[in-house]
């Protein structure tokens, strides 16, 4: 309720006619109390009510966990959540006795709601894992891509409870950025096991100390030519692999931006031109006449351009640095629409037996 519609019920709400009920700095008091709704972290147990203290101790409020807490008697509330449910409703009148909160609340003193507003809710999402609602950046995910039909895939195994807990995070995830970095470590997991299973057969075939010396080298090298090895290894339907890489047509000027303005020498296309000339092409990356014709050999370069890329955008999400092309929201749709995709189709090809 607005603080005039607060006002309009006084005299017909026993709990209001007692209540000194005020505007301060723009937001209804209630009781000397203001109550602000916010969205709070997932992390915080939302079976207590943390106080809220300034740096010397003094308390000055405190976080109540209402959001999704359906109650059946107002009247039945304490005077704390009380306030907070009158802030809460969002209609003119009280129709109903029975309320699903929609926020969580902190509720700050009045006497010293003045410093609170100009010094501490800005920022309340860094020293307190929560923002208030009116200063909640307006960024929604909301990017969905058009499935009309699933293959299944033969031949692959789940080893172990990591990589379950990795594919249910990833799939429960509305964030694409936070998708992709799940997916990701779904390969990292990988590295390891990708470099011991080579030392093992080397180990059995014997008399390979020389080769077996040579991988122990691959295994410190730079987490992008690990990158490579297992997609080249493993990643042997190159069909599958390249339509999936001809997704990007639609975002070739943004590419051009993440693997070449922002580029790293590892890129395997080292001019902007040799990719351009690739995307212009009937059938793109999976054109091999075409691709071997510009001097690549085509099973080695394709698995590097897509280590290459998915690294590079793993970087531009997980780092967010100078330096780095830093993503946003303007990049979910290159993110759902093309890299998500290439990812999952590097993982699905890893995790088959």
């Amino acid at each position: 309720m607005t603080y005039q519609q607060l006002l309009a019920i006084i005299d017909g709400d026993a709990f209001l006619e007692n209540i000194e009920i005020s505007e301060v700095l723009g937001y209804t008091c209630i009781d000397d109390k203001i109550a602000l709704p916010i969205t709070t972290s997932f992390s915080f147990d939302r079976n207590n009510t943390i106080d809220i203290k300034y740096e010397s101790g003094t308390n000055i409020g405190e976080i109540k966990f209402l959001k999704d807490r359906k109650v059946e008697d107002i009247e039945g509330l304490p005077n704390d959540e009380k306030i907070c449910f009158y802030i809460d409703y969002d209609q003119e009148y009280i129709v109903d006795q029975s309320h699903t909160f929609k926020f969580d609340y902190i509720i700050i003193r009045k006497r010293y709601f003045n410093k609170y507003k100009s010094s501490y809710k800005k920022t309340s999402s860094i020293w307190g894992s929560f923002f208030h609602i009116d200063d909640k950046p307006n960024i929604i995910f909301d990017k969905k891509k058009t499935t009309n039909s699933l293959s299944v895939s033969s031949n692959l195994k789940i080893r172990n409870s990591i990589y379950k807990d990795n594919l249910f995070l990833s799939i429960n995830e509305p964030n694409p950025f936070n998708r992709f970095l799940k997916l990701y470590h779904l390969l990292e997991l990988q590295f390891d096991m990708h470099t011991a299973q080579k030392i093992k057969a080397l180990v059995e075939e014997g008399n390979k100390e020389k080769e077996i010396s040579g991988k122990l080298k691959e295994y410190t090298r730079e987490e992008i030519n690990r990158l490579i090895s297992i997609i080249r290894e493993r990643c042997i339907d190159l069909v599958s692999l390249t339509n999936t890489m001809n997704t990007i047509e639609p975002f070739k000027e943004k590419a051009v931006k993440i693997f070449y303005q922002y580029g790293k020498e590892s890129n395997p296309l080292r001019r902007t031109n040799d990719f351009r000339a690739i995307i212009d092409e009937e059938g793109k990356f999976g054109n091999q006449a075409f691709v071997e014709s510009q001097g690549h050999n085509y099973n080695i370069i394709i698995p590097k351009i897509c280590a290459y890329w998915i690294y590079r955008v793993r970087s531009s999400i997980a780092h967010n640095k100078f330096g780095e092309y830093i993503m946003d929201k303007n990049d979910e749709e290159f993110i759902v629409e093309f890299a998500e995709p290439l990812l999952k189709e590097i993982v699905t090809q890893c995790f088959k037996i």
